[in-house]
């Protein structure tokens, strides 16, 4: 854990006990109401100000964005603030028991497609509350929402030679690998009058699997884009759209590794709970006092050790210089 976290634990702390932020979270709009008050902190929001620090340095910097760790470290901060647990790091087996009788053969591989959706549990001990957390670059306009069976979807559909991923191996070019390939499929669907069975099975999996609400961050070095959607809400885009090819095909794109992909586009337009992070503001703020401070103390370290016999003036100097900095933090807060 980053010592950085350590702070923010005891900023969560601090904040629980002035009421701001519950013991517990039961739903996507506690989330959303903390980062928009984040997003318009001012000087004297320190525990705000933090966070941001935090989130820009740590995760949407050009720096560290396009790192597969700052998925985990975003995911770490949020179960710190909103007093949760990384699902990873949880004990879990597959709930058959809610899996609807439709799925009847297959009811372990469709549990555990749902089971594996979320990323975040809060309240586990009572009433449990999960979300799913992605987390993309500003260039990538695609999401892996994970494993949607495909063999369980297509089952029965007589397209079994057709579901190979990638690149389709057969003449018609009917595959799982792309957009095309997909408008070939449903079209092949739509002529042997099977692709009813197909939507039915299809909206009846989405219902069942994407259920959890989401948080989408789409980092852009000093400007993260927050996008707070609701499990019914992202299960309404798809189902809405599935009795129609063209207009599914405008938000999946494909399969890859059993995992569907679909088109941000859609998603976030829809979208009403948004959060803009800018980074920006903490130029301005107290915060680059701290950051500039951090450095110092650091660069004092190597100098204190380095000084030898010059130590006892090396260190009246760097005193000197920590004053100064500490009256810029009074000037600052109007002390």
């Amino acid at each position: 854990m980053h010592k950085e976290l350590i702070t923010i634990e005891l900023i969560r702390n601090s904040l629980a006990r002035k009421k701001i932020l519950s013991e517990t979270t039961s739903n996507i709009d506690e989330i959303y109401n903390f980062f928009k008050k984040a997003s318009q902190s001012k000087n004297s929001d320190f525990h705000y100000l933090y966070i941001l620090n935090y989130i820009f340095n740590f995760i949407s910097s050009d720096k560290v964005s396009k790192r597969k760790t700052s998925s985990r470290v975003f995911e770490d901060l949020l179960a710190i603030i909103f007093n949760g647990d990384i699902a990873d790091d949880v004990p879990r087996e597959n709930n058959i028991s809610i899996v609807p009788d439709s799925f009847q053969n297959v009811k372990d591989k469709i549990a555990g497609n749902k089971r594996e959706k979320a990323d975040l549990i809060f309240n586990r001990q009572e009433t449990p509350y999960s979300i799913s957390v992605k987390t993309l670059v500003q260039e990538n306009t695609e999401i892996n929402m994970g494993s949607f069976e495909k063999q369980v979807l297509y089952d029965g559909l007589g397209v079994e030679s057709y579901l190979n991923e990638r690149k389709a191996t057969n003449k018609e070019k009917i595959g799982l690998g792309s957009r095309s390939q997909l408008q070939r499929l449903f079209k092949f669907l739509q002529k042997n009058n099977i692709y009813n069975n197909f939507e039915k099975k299809f909206s009846e999996m989405v219902r069942f699997i994407f259920d959890d609400d989401m948080i989408l961050a789409i980092k852009n070095d000093s400007i993260l884009e927050m996008y707070f959607i609701k499990g019914n809400d992202f299960v309404n885009l798809l189902t809405s759209r599935a009795n129609n090819p063209d207009q599914l095909l405008t938000v999946v794109n494909r399969w890859e590794g059993n995992s569907i992909r679909i088109n941000r586009k859609h998603l976030i337009e829809n979208t009403i709970r948004k959060v803009v992070l800018d980074f920006n503001i903490l130029d301005k703020t107290v915060i680059k006092n701290i950051n500039d401070f951090d450095l110092h103390l650091h660069q004092s370290y190597l100098e204190y050790f380095d000084a030898d016999s010059k130590r006892t003036e090396v260190r009246e100097e760097i005193l000197a210089e920590f004053e100064e900095l500490f009256d810029k933090f009074n000037n600052e807060l109007g002390i």
